[in-house]
């Protein structure tokens, strides 16, 4: 009898075969770096427009897309259309679908869960949601009622599902500069408990302060992975116009330098100066598993300053390459 050849491929392939993780959850659970990065939905109902938008933010190291619900609170084309249209696209980066709580029932949310899963997207960011504009608001589950439901997917469901489907990659969202800082820890704390797998936060803009959120966390969220939003700026008019966004807080170190700058092409070489010099600090005293890439305002202008999203993503390349484990960082 001839003993049979091995076949690695085939027994890698199989491997995979058998693993009903995303790639995404993949890089999480194996602690590589991630980066990511934020598509803003506009309304629309062209697949192009997705797809293009997806396209213009693809590079090497990003790994996930995050697809906004209802950015603002304002009327976009649902999320898991968005996220439907990108897995299928085949772009070789996975979506991550944010799925708000806010003016949906239960009912409603086990109904995104389903159809979600069944066009194929397995991450997703539970968030409570922004108020909608010109719409009655509706809070029917909170944020860690719908973390602990997407976690519990599909078992947890308590309906009878026809068909198989795979559970969820479940994140949620931090805000690090909140005003009581106390608070969103509490919150973190119990979106951990229900089940969050990682967190994405609010474009950070001063590193100690950043740290110091971090180091406000205890024990039970050590191994949370805390992937940290980044956003360009454009000048001292611009930092003011994003400090106005609930969650994010912009150094006043950071205006006086913008507002010293002689035009816009000074103040943005500036800022990204600045960057440099914060993510250096941060990449050795911070515990940061990777970076959010947030270019705001890019829904309207279509991508066109590409120059500043590659800037972007070259300041994550760098911290995502260099932040220390988490049991370095003291």
């Amino acid at each position: 009898m001839i003993a049979p050849t091995p076949d690695p491929a085939g027994a890698e392939s199989a491997k995979l075969a058998r693993d009903s993780r995303s790639r995404f959850e993949r890089c999480l659970d194996e602690g590589r770096p991630v980066i990511t990065a934020e598509l803003a939905v506009p309304a629309t109902v062209a697949h192009d427009v997705v797809i293009e938008r997806a396209r213009a933010l693809l590079r090497p190291q990003i790994v996930a897309v995050n697809i906004t619900d209802g950015l603002r609170g304002r009327p976009a084309l649902s999320s898991i259309a968005a996220a439907a249209i990108l897995t299928h696209a085949d772009l070789g980066v996975e979506p991550i679908l944010q799925l708000t709580a806010r003016s949906r029932t239960r009912n409603a949310l086990v109904g995104d869960l389903l159809g979600a899963s069944a066009l194929g997207v397995r991450n997703l960011n539970c968030m409570t949601g922004d108020v909608p504009e010109n719409s009655a608001d509706l809070q029917d589950l909170d944020v860690f009622a719908l973390i602990e439901l997407a976690r519990a997917f599909p078992a947890g469901l308590g309906i009878e599902l026809l068909g198989q489907a795979d559970p969820f990659c479940v994140g949620a969202a931090w805000s690090p500069f909140a005003a009581d800082a106390a608070y969103e820890i509490d919150r973190l704390v119990r979106k951990r408990a229900a089940g969050a797998q990682f967190v994405q936060t609010q474009p950070v803009f001063d590193g100690p302060a950043f740290a110091a959120a971090i180091d406000l966390m205890p024990a039970t969220l050590a191994d949370l992975p805390v992937i940290m939003g980044l956003a360009p700026v454009r000048s001292a008019d611009h930092a003011r116009r994003l400090a106005v966004i609930p969650g994010i807080v912009i150094p006043d170190r950071l205006i006086d330098l913008l507002e010293s700058a002689t035009g816009e092409t000074d103040a943005a070489e500036r800022y990204w100066s600045y960057l440099d010099k914060e993510l250096d600090w941060l990449a050795k005293n911070a515990r940061v598993r990777g970076c959010h890439l947030m270019p705001i305002g890019h829904s309207k202008r279509s991508m066109r300053q590409q120059s500043t999203f590659d800037r972007l993503y070259a300041c994550a390349t760098k911290i995502a390459s260099t932040s220390p484990p988490a049991s370095a960082v003291n």
